[in-house]
């Protein structure tokens, strides 16, 4: 038996525990409270948290593995490389506390059955395979390009282009049989494709019906990328629950999204990172995120104050890119409290219970209780008081995945490269 003693969060919104106690047999948790509630038997052994706090393991809600944010590079690389990049970004986000993924259009279906066979370290997947675009939408997105390109398994491996209904239902049902989760799909123009608005809406209401009907008839959802509010309101109309992004989302569909028990994913942290670093974007993405972001939080402000469900994901890509590498995924946490209005609780909680329905994982994940998995993550000081504290790996301490731990104290991820953008601060 493990047995962590510190100060408890346990991801359902509860005031914490200060001298709580978490019982971990195997990979289950037999007990989560306090501390003088629990016989601790004389064999455990005991990991003393004595200025740090005890949480539910970390769900990263939308990330991209291997693709960094060098997009002529997605196709002059060979997937080879990307797999090897894509097992790095996964280290980063296991260092990060993070023991799942939502994976929102990459490599992961074919990267589930290595983690399932324990030839990879990381987070366990959840995949929605590639994501699906029609021709000259967003994941089309370098036109630069031959569109054969984006066909090409060897090198786009994160894209797949359908057009019209059949093709569409071909696409959908072609992502499922390689394993996908649920399904991603592209409901308007986005910052990092060329000559696209991010208000172009994509994809008939025939079209995006198409898809519901087949990730419903799996089980599943769709899941779609939208900024401007024609797309996100097609989108929700035709029973898209997943909205990502939603820059621009309004009242009227905020209750139409909550009508059919969704969520959205707001990723301020790659725009955050963005902005921070426009000499490193491409040109068509600095421009268009110089002229955005506000607005964003704005309509953010406004699906709060509805009600809507909020969910963490900060839509990084990794590889080695220098906007968005996995070792910042922790940057949404602070972000969605000091620009998103949420409370620190409800970010945790967001990252957390929130991220493991949309990952169907509720009974088993999300939440520090008897008879869930042993997803575990400790980290420095009180991020109740001080939510930056979850933004950066060096805070992480102890990370436990089904029960497994990795102790990682002061590890040095990307020696010399300090998280110096954090909400508040001047770079």
């Amino acid at each position: 038996m493990i047995v962590l003693k510190g100060r408890l969060i346990d991801g359902n919104g509860n005031a914490p525990i200060e001298n709580g106690l978490v019982a971990v047999e195997g990979n289950i948790i037999t007990y989560a409270g306090r501390s003088n509630e629990f016989k601790v038997p004389p064999t455990a052994q005991i990991i003393e948290v004595p200025d740090g706090t005890i949480m539910p393991g970390f769900i990263e809600g939308h990330c991209h593995l291997g693709l960094g944010d060098n997009y002529f590079r997605w196709f002059n690389e060979h997937v080879f490389n990307k797999v090897i990049r894509a097992e790095r970004d996964m280290e980063d986000l296991l260092n990060g506390g993070f023991t799942s993924l939502r994976e929102c259009g990459g490599m992961s279906n074919y990267l589930k059955s290595a983690w399932n066979d324990g030839l990879i370290h990381g987070p366990r997947i959840f995949s929605a395979g590639k994501s699906i675009s029609q021709t000259n939408g967003h994941a089309d997105a370098i036109r630069d390009f031959p569109i054969e390109m984006g066909q090409n398994l060897t090198r786009a491996f994160s894209t797949y282009l359908a057009d019209g209904v059949s093709e569409v239902r071909k696409a959908a049902r072609m992502q499922l049989r390689e394993g996908a989760d649920f399904l991603k799909i592209m409901g308007t123009g986005g910052f990092a494709d060329q000559g696209n608005s991010v208000h172009r809406r994509e994809y008939s209401h025939a079209e995006l019906r198409a898809f519901v009907e087949e990730a419903e008839k799996w089980g599943t959802y769709v899941s779609a990328h939208c900024h401007g509010l024609n797309g996100i309101r097609a989108c929700v109309n035709a029973g898209v629950k997943s909205i990502e992004h939603a820059s621009y989302i309004d009242a009227e569909t905020c209750e139409k999204l909550m009508a059919i028990d969704g969520w959205i994913v707001p990723t301020l942290a790659t725009g955050y990172r963005a902005r921070m670093n426009l000499d490193r974007c491409t040109p068509w993405l600095r421009e268009k995120m110089l002229s955005s972001y506000d607005q964003k939080l704005e309509h953010l402000h406004l699906a709060k104050k509805m009600g809507v469900t909020i969910a963490f994901g900060a839509d990084f890509g990794g590889g080695g890119g220098e906007v968005t590498p996995f070792i910042y995924n922790g940057l949404e946490f602070p972000l969605l409290v000091e620009e998103g209005g949420l409370s620190p609780m409800e970010a945790i909680m967001a990252a957390t219970k929130t991220n493991a329905r949309l990952i169907f994982s509720e009974k088993t994940l999300g939440t520090l209780e008897q008879g869930k998995l042993a997803d575990i993550v400790v980290a420095k000081g009180n991020p109740l008081t001080n939510i930056k504290l979850l933004a950066e790996q060096k805070n992480i301490k102890v990370v436990m995945l089904d029960g497994k731990k990795n102790r990682l104290i002061n590890t040095a991820v990307y020696p010399g490269k300090a998280l110096n953008a954090l909400p508040g601060q001047q770079k």
